[in-house]
């Protein structure tokens, strides 16, 4: 069973690893313009998706 739940927190932090990725480079790309991180949707989006990602209490993301 420890096995499951290890690859279970690998797996979430693989998710919120890559979220934040998109989320830098959304952020490097819209960085030529006057972008407004708090009024953008895709924003707005990928940081509660990174969030998620590891804020259930069995790790798993799922909600």
């Amino acid at each position: 069973m420890t096995t499951t739940t290890g690859t279970a927190s690998k797996r979430t932090e693989s998710i919120r690893h890559e979220t934040r990725a998109l989320l830098r480079a959304h952020l490097a790309a819209a960085s030529g313009y006057r972008h407004l991180t708090r009024h953008c949707a895709v924003c707005h989006r990928l940081l509660r998706l990174a969030q998620e990602a590891g804020s259930t209490p069995d790790g798993t993301g799922a909600g």
